[in-house]
């Protein structure tokens, strides 16, 4: 073409006649004029093909003949129709197309696919892409029917007939909206916030119907389903109202900030939601849990919840970071880097997550069980992720490292089901021999006959000492409860001084003592040890007949 005109050029310098040189003109203006409409009709590149749609569907440019350039193998009609409708979804999604970040390269190539395509949004809008079709850019034959697939969701059905029908008092604008449109928007929200209301109201009791059924017992969580039909009620009032706000059709820049808005706020709310319902879950695993004997499943239900939490909220950010266009890809690089050289910055955090994972798997102890490590012993009140807190004597807490904890040597005191009560009674040198053996004899009995004594004892006279002779009195209790084992050691203390008293055995002290007596004789002695022996039997049957055993099982069992 460009030698044709240069031919043209040169004629018009050789000849001398006026008339050829206007025809000439003439002709040289013709060419150009439609040189440049065709000019115009070609993409060159994927930017101008993007550039030509979106400015021609532009309320102040509007030419859908032009905007209809961009589709390839359509009739003028079907590519304007089809150039309107991925225009109001772009709208309609809150979508703004940079289009200064569209390549200019004739020559693109995807690297993906490694053909002349460009996706404008791969992110959000996979199916949307320009390709290369002969010498010129356009949007490609393959996205036709997801253009018409999206322009249905974004526009359900009626919606058109429901924008038409929208009066227009007042085509007057204001900061670049028109009044009909604020208007319009006030009504929605207002709409929103009555219909939040009702939905509130029927979500509540829907709610707790489902729960009972699912857990097959009712359980009373007013407070909990609330919450849960609020953030229900909201999630589908800000679904209604982002379809409500693509139908008065806002600008691209209103749209798009207020669309992705809502985007966020309801996946913000889908989080909640979603630790609302696990919540709910937690409740019933907690009633189960304090229905069985142990108590160390109790502590699984606020390391659930915090576990939950955590991956909730990072799942609700990284959504958030894709609608706000950010790498997200990028941020989980960088996060493996940072996350590797945190790891070895705490090493003994990661220690002590182990540790409270082998406590859990082990269970070497549950809450409230007396237990000794290292020098620390006392109570346990509540394992965590990185310590268990233990409740000691002076009632202060100390936290212990659960690295410590499962790599030392523990005594759990809680576990026990018989509690161990070991006394050295020590009677005076002097008593006679008969004495002590019913004293023996007595001790062995409460041993046998205490209804909260266990079968297993060890009741002997275990040496003399420099001042006194030693009885070694060895039982176990029947309970796994501290209260209840002071009170039984308590009880059986008593029953040892009475039962001495009653037999007129005295308890010695540490000292020294010189005796200056002279020895029986031995009719005396035996005629003396004989009676002795029937009137200490006779004492202990009375003290056993005055103790009874039953009515102090009947106590216990009242306490």
């Amino acid at each position: 073409m460009l030698y044709y005109l240069l031919i043209i050029l040169f004629c018009l310098i050789k000849t001398s006649n006026v008339m050829i040189k206007r025809s000439f003109l003439t002709i040289l203006f013709l060419i150009i004029s439609i040189l440049s409409v065709f000019g115009q009709s070609i993409n060159r590149n994927p930017q101008e093909c993007v550039a030509h749609h979106l400015k021609y569907t532009n309320a102040k440019d509007y030419d859908p003949d032009k905007a209809a350039r961009s589709f390839y193998g359509l009739s003028r009609t079907d590519a304007a129709d089809l150039a309107n409708k991925l225009k109001l979804t772009y709208d309609g999604m809150g979508i703004y197309i940079p289009v200064n970040k569209i390549p200019d390269n004739p020559e693109y190539i995807d690297s993906t696919s490694n053909q002349q395509k460009f996706f404008i949004l791969p992110d959000r809008l996979p199916a949307i892409f320009v390709e290369k079709i002969g010498n010129a850019w356009y949007y490609s034959p393959d996205c036709y029917n997801n253009i018409n697939e999206m322009y249905s969701n974004v526009y359900p059905f009626g919606s058109d007939l429901l924008y038409d029908n929208i009066p227009r008092f007042d085509n007057r604008k204001f900061l670049g909206v028109y009044l009909w449109q604020y208007l319009s928007f006030l009504i929605l929200i207002f709409l929103a916030f009555f219909s939040y209301f009702i939905l509130k109201l029927i979500f509540k009791p829907l709610l707790s119907f489902i729960a009972d059924r699912s857990f097959n017992f009712h359980m009373h969580l007013p407070h909990k389903y609330s919450k849960t039909a609020k953030v229900t009620s909201l999630i589908l009032i800000f679904y209604v109202l982002k379809y409500a706000f693509a139908l008065i059709r806002l600008p691209i820049g209103l749209s798009s900030f207020l669309i992705t808005s809502i985007d966020i706020v309801i996946v913000v709310l889908i989080g909640i939601l979603i630790y609302r319902i696990f919540d709910i879950i937690i409740s019933y695993i907690d009633q189960k849990a304090k229905s069985t004997p142990t108590k160390l499943d109790d502590q699984y239900i606020p390391i659930l919840q915090q576990i939950a939490k955590l991956i909730i909220s990072i799942g609700v950010i990284f959504k958030v970071l894709v609608l706000l266009n950010v790498d997200v890809t990028a941020i989980i690089a960088g996060l493996s880097i940072g996350g590797f050289a945190l790891a070895l910055a705490s090493q003994d955090t990661v220690k002590n997550f182990i540790g409270s994972v082998m406590i859990f798997l082990d269970k070497p102890f549950k809450v409230e069980d007396w237990i000794e490590i290292d020098k620390y012993s006392g109570t346990v009140k509540e394992v965590g992720f990185r310590s268990t807190r233990i409740e000691q004597l002076d009632t202060s807490i100390i936290s212990i490292p659960n690295n410590i904890i499962s790599n030392q040597a523990l005594v759990n005191k809680g576990e026990r089901n018989l509690r161990m009560y070991e006394t050295n009674i020590a009677i005076t040198f002097g008593t006679s021999g008969n004495s002590i053996e019913t004293y023996l004899s007595g001790l062995r009995k409460i041993a046998t006959e205490h209804p909260k004594i266990f079968g297993k004892y060890y009741i002997n006279l275990s040496g003399l000492g420099t001042s006194s002779i030693n009885i070694l009195f060895r039982i176990y209790f029947i309970t796994n409860n501290y209260d209840e084992e002071l009170k039984l050691k308590e009880n059986i203390t008593f029953l040892l001084i009475e039962l001495a008293e009653d037999l007129g055995i005295h308890f010695a002290l540490p000292s020294q003592t010189l005796y200056f007596s002279k020895p029986p004789k031995p009719d005396n002695l035996n005629e003396s040890s004989a009676e002795n022996l029937e009137i200490l039997k006779s004492k202990l049957s009375e003290f056993f007949k005055s103790k009874n055993f039953g009515q102090i099982e009947d106590e216990n069992n009242e306490e």
